[in-house]
């Protein structure tokens, strides 16, 4: 689910899912709550509570979405809610591996992004990475 080419990291379908029913219910309540729930504290405090937690569960959603990494024209892209990397191929030093992230470095070794490990496709795109030569500490 939202693959950004053959090498590529995807979103896991029955996370997204949930996260996007929790959303959607949490929102709706919350919305029936605030609407029907006038004057009565205990609809109006339960809606504030639905409200902070589709708040919650929105975050999450988007988190999953824009999390990915990908590997187009020789070139290696990183994205993370709003900060996007992209590395040419031969531009990369190594990689290392430390509490389910992968850190990008270059060959002078500076930081150029981090990729989940976790992610769905992850080892598609590190047998690439291997394929082109690049270090894996």
């Amino acid at each position: 689910m939202f693959r950004h080419g053959e090498i590529s990291t995807e979103t896991d379908k029955k996370p997204f899912l949930f996260t996007l029913v929790a959303f959607l219910g949490c929102l709706t309540a919350a919305v029936l709550l605030f609407v029907l729930g006038r004057g009565n504290a205990l609809a109006v405090f339960a809606g504030i509570l639905l409200a902070m937690v589709a708040a919650a569960s929105g975050t999450v959603l988007f988190a999953m979405v824009t999390d990915r990494a990908y590997i187009k024209d020789n070139t290696l892209y990183m994205r993370y809610l709003f900060r996007r990397t992209q590395v040419p191929l031969n531009k990369i030093g190594h990689l290392a591996y430390k509490d389910e992230v992968y850190s990008v470095y270059g060959p002078n070794g500076d930081l150029l992004g981090t990729i989940n490990a976790r992610l769905t496709g992850i080892d598609r795109v590190l047998n690439r990475l291997d394929q082109s030569g690049i270090r894996f500490d």
